[in-house]
């Protein structure tokens, strides 16, 4: 269930569920079960986890150079496609969506590094940080601020508003499988407001 949130842009949306508030006193008991979380799994970092990333990216590039190499030989295009779809998915999910949390910073090592890593992906790694890490990370399933709720075009949330157009929500849900990639790079642009006419295109 996603909280409902209201301000300039988004429309008040009523809150089906009563949100539990927590006193000051709950609030810092649960920082403190989440900063002791956060610090077991820093004193567990090492060699394994270092040794991990690297098999990956080995792994990844080694998918990639087989299937580009598999494309001169015909009867083998469908392994082709497989391997690089392998290859694709390794560096986009495994790769690029953990470093560019910062999830491999420890290691001090340039090509896994938050701050300049980049990624084979048509939506650019600075505009996916802010989208992912920031917005829907601080504002998870929070109807209105995470956009990662329905990517703007699916109905995911008994909240959000029915409309005849969501009949097609099967539909749209196999086209953002297939083209996910592009999907992601089109978050930003808040089609849905553009439709409604909140925002134009000169906005973006």
């Amino acid at each position: 269930m996603s909280i409902a949130y209201q301000d300039e842009t988004f429309e008040a949306r009523e809150v089906v569920e009563e949100v539990t508030k927590l006193s000051a006193e709950q609030l810092d008991a649960f920082g403190a079960e989440m900063d002791a979380i956060r610090q077991r799994v820093i004193a567990d970092l090492g060699q394994a986890d270092r040794d991990y990333i690297h098999n990956v990216v080995k792994a990844q590039r080694a998918f990639e150079v087989a299937g580009r190499a598999l494309f001169y030989l015909p009867p083998a295009w469908p392994l082709a496609v497989a391997s690089l779809s392998v290859s694709k998915i390794l560096d986009n999910m495994e790769i690029g969506h953990n470093v560019m949390h910062g999830q491999y910073d420890w290691m001090n090592e340039p090509g896994l590094s938050s701050r300049q890593f980049d990624w084979d992906n048509v939506c650019p790694g600075e505009q996916w940080k802010y989208s992912h890490n920031y917005i829907h990370h601080t504002f998870t399933n929070i109807l209105g601020k995470d956009r990662d709720i329905g990517y703007g075009i699916l109905r995911m949330d008994e909240d959000q508003k029915w409309h005849p157009y969501y009949l097609g929500n099967p539909v749209y849900a196999f086209l953002l499988m297939v083209f996910f990639e592009w999907g992601v790079a089109m978050h930003d642009l808040e089609v849905e407001n553009i439709v409604s006419g909140k925002r134009s295109l000169d906005d973006n």
